[in-house]
């Protein structure tokens, strides 16, 4: 998973970057790295701790460059980094001294500056050093998957991959921003660029930070990213076949590790379709890991189960109940360390945990069922498009003014409508 810090300040204290990073030891147990050097009258440190997954032996953290001005510290991966790095190598006949895409980054940083950040495709949070123009830029991907906090006090500049870090550099909690939480009560989770706290914020997704090392100042700004242009005139063969070899390439492009992988298969939709395109694209049999539970109205085995038989993994289930939860649940809570309140972190928690012990990858569906109508409530639309191809809408509005008169409730201004107008 691995995880950032970074401090800019005034005040140098060395015990601080360390202090940030083991709050986040969770994150990267295998390796960490700090760097540090003074710049004019500010202190830079960067800081991270790493969970190997490309490039074992060589992929140390901080990576420099070799004139040493360039310095960069890497939370994430990068898909396409192989087809990076050989165009550098053919463009400017470059040699690298790692296997790593941390490495790759820093490189493209380094010949194409911050229009390099969109063409990186992946998951990330990074931040680079360069010394020449006395700048910080930090990163965060495209979708946001990887997180991102920073706050900037009268002395400081100080960011992370988790709030944790962040709040040791305060003696008392900030105050609670109210926006932030209106918008959880919304929500259920608090988006970027809003924390729980005022003064600390999340990077939004496909942005950067570009921070003055000398003052202190920074600016938001967005990753430019080159406009697709959509073809709307594809039949339907055409554009299912169009996406089937996208999911591939995007399994597949994930699918690059230096340990063990497998996937998350729920029998959903979402997760079918990634356990079977990992499966066709290795030699090998696959590893598949399902969560169940005890009581029968919520366990799914038996549809990870068929998948699983139909793919030939090596499937794995693990059955638990709400004793198993309730020893979990303060440490799911202190990790997220502000509101959260989708519950199935509970038990994707707990397959995460049980999983680790076989693989130290896997792959998930996350948003799959949303992209093809995994869930039953996306029948509504078929549903609806039938019911206003029979039923004429002059027809359907007086049905319609007919039910609202038989729901109004006199003692209730608000009445009992249900949302009716499908037309």
């Amino acid at each position: 998973m691995c995880g950032i810090n970074g401090i800019l300040s005034k005040n140098h204290n060395y015990n601080f970057l360390k202090s940030m990073n083991n709050k986040i030891i969770h994150r990267g147990p295998d390796d960490d790295g700090e760097f540090y050097q003074k710049i004019g009258s500010s202190h830079v440190e960067m800081g991270m701790r790493r969970l190997s997954i490309i490039d074992l032996s060589s992929g140390k953290q901080p990576i420099t460059s070799k004139d040493g001005d360039l310095v960069i510290v890497f939370n994430g991966e990068l898909y396409n980094f192989k087809n990076l790095k050989q165009e550098l190598i053919e463009s400017f006949d470059i040699e690298f001294k790692s296997s790593s895409d941390t490495e790759v980054i820093l490189k493209m940083y380094e010949f194409y500056g911050v229009k390099s950040f969109s063409r990186l495709d992946g998951m990330f949070a990074f931040s680079i050093l360069d010394k020449i123009k006395g700048k910080i830029f930090i990163a965060r991907d495209f979708f946001g998957e990887k997180p991102l906090y920073y706050s900037k006090t009268s002395k400081s500049f100080l960011w992370g991959s988790e709030l944790k870090s962040l709040m040791l550099n305060f003696k008392e909690k900030p105050p609670i921003c109210t926006n932030a939480l209106s918008l959880y009560f919304q929500l259920t989770y608090i988006p970027a660029p809003h924390t729980i706290y005022d003064g600390i914020y999340k990077l939004l997704p496909n942005h950067y930070l570009e921070i003055d090392v000398e003052t202190l100042d920074y600016k938001v700004n967005k990753i430019s990213k080159d406009k697709i242009a959509l073809n709307k005139n594809l039949d339907f063969k055409t554009a299912k076949k169009i996406t089937h070899d996208l999911v591939n390439e995007s399994v597949n492009s994930r699918s690059v590790s230096d340990v063990s992988i497998g996937t998350f298969l729920s029998g959903g939709v979402d997760s079918s379709i990634v356990s079977l395109c990992l499966a066709k694209d290795l030699d090998t049999k696959i590893d598949t890991f399902s969560m169940g539970f005890d009581k029968k109205a919520f366990d799914e085995t038996d549809k990870s189960r068929l998948v699983s038989k139909l793919i030939k993994s090596n499937h794995h289930e693990f059955i638990i109940n709400s004793k198993s939860l309730e020893e979990d649940i303060e440490t799911v809570i202190l990790n997220y360390d502000e509101p959260f309140a989708d519950s199935s972190a509970l038990p994707t928690y707990m397959v995460s945990k049980l999983t680790a012990k076989h693989v130290k990858v896997t792959l998930t569906g996350d948003g799959g069922d949303e992209v093809f109508g995994g869930y039953n409530k996306y029948y509504m639309g078929k549903l609806n498009n039938s019911y206003t191809g029979i039923v004429p809408k002059f027809l359907h509005d007086k049905s319609l003014s007919f039910v609202k008169t038989l729901l109004n409730n006199k003692d209730d201004s608000r009445g009992k409508d249900i949302n009716l107008n499908v037309y």
